[in-house]
């Protein structure tokens, strides 16, 4: 789940994948569609896959149910494409689809360059000579803004340590951008839409493994505050999805608790976070790692249910402590 809404959170679109021999709809897929509306998704196409593996009456049966399963969400008007992603039937559609009825959202390009991290490499084949090392490289989506080569950028919240005193403290991260690549492709400059990868001369330790991932990057001493701990206003879902129970009391969502943990997604960040106080819609979590963002950002909130994380509830932030940086 935590996977899901880091990618949804730079995406314009979403197809949305159901399998036609199982029954409609799957624990996930409920929890999935939920999580799109949440991310403000609203162009969507639905995929009917492994279609033939099924008869033609079966595949027009689970279509009636597909369409009872979206109504009354942000998907109930998607069109709903039969498809064999094994065979290849009907990707042209797909494509066909995809080009029509999904729109080329207005992009910002005057704004001050902002992108969310959702992968980080490091590039260096194992042996290489000090002298041939490069920098790390932060992939992700330009949210505004253009990048252009030999920018200095700041990435925060940075590097996250704790004193002698447990106090969580936070370096930002400074360097300067030396390449730009969508795809194979070398760039001068990149704009807002599609994944980027920006080369950089920040150490390649720092960027193995997706340990950049949730951070934001852009131009310096422009990026949002870092927060501690954040006060949201929340709705819980109705039920609990992604869990298979005849027992209703069960998947009856439970109101937040004082002190219990939740995972807390903001754009592209997944972090824990516990919850201090609650009083009617309002609840003050305080977060296991520092965060960037900004008043009115979208969270997602998920709860341990049999050893998965699961989605409860989503919200919006109304205040926050900000972290001072060193």
């Amino acid at each position: 789940m935590a996977t899901m809404l880091n990618g949804a959170a730079v995406m314009d679109a979403a197809l949305l994948l159901i399998a036609a021999n199982e029954s409609c709809p799957q624990p996930q897929t409920s929890e999935h569609l939920a999580a799109v509306e949440i991310m403000r998704l609203e162009n969507i196409i639905i995929l009917q896959n492994k279609v033939d593996l099924i008869r033609e009456e079966a595949a027009l049966a689970q279509q009636k149910d597909i369409v009872a399963f979206v109504k009354g969400t942000v998907a109930e008007s998607s069109p709903i494409v039969p498809i064999s992603a094994q065979l290849k039937y009907n990707i042209d559609a797909i494509n066909e689809y995809i080009i029509k009825r999904i729109p080329i959202p207005v992009r910002d390009f005057t704004s001050e360059p902002r992108l969310i991290v959702i992968r980080s490499f490091d590039v260096n084949r194992p042996g290489s000579e000090v002298d041939d090392l490069r920098g790390g490289v932060a992939g992700g989506s330009i949210l505004t803004g253009v990048l252009k080569l030999g920018m200095q950028i700041e990435v925060r919240p940075g590097i996250v340590t704790k004193d002698n005193e447990g106090k969580v403290r936070c370096q930002p991260i400074f360097s300067t951008i030396v390449t730009l690549l969508a795809e194979n492709n070398p760039l001068q400059y990149a704009v807002p839409g599609g994944l980027i990868g920006v080369g950089t001369l920040i150490d390649p330790t720092l960027c193995r493994a997706d340990r950049l991932v949730g951070q934001v990057l852009g131009t310096v001493g422009k990026l949002p505050n870092i927060y501690t701990e954040l006060e949201i206003s929340y709705f819980l879902l109705r039920r609990l999805l992604g869990v298979r129970t005849d027992d209703k009391k069960q998947t009856k969502v439970q109101k937040l608790a004082k002190n219990e943990v939740l995972m807390v997604n903001i754009g592209s960040t997944s972090t824990g976070g516990r919850v201090i106080s609650v009083k009617g819609d309002l609840a003050k979590i305080q977060l296991t790692s520092p965060a960037c963002t900004e008043i009115g950002e979208k969270v997602a909130l998920s709860r341990r249910i049999d050893k998965h994380w699961r989605l409860v509830g989503w919200g919006s932030v109304r205040r926050g402590t900000i972290m001072e940086v060193d």
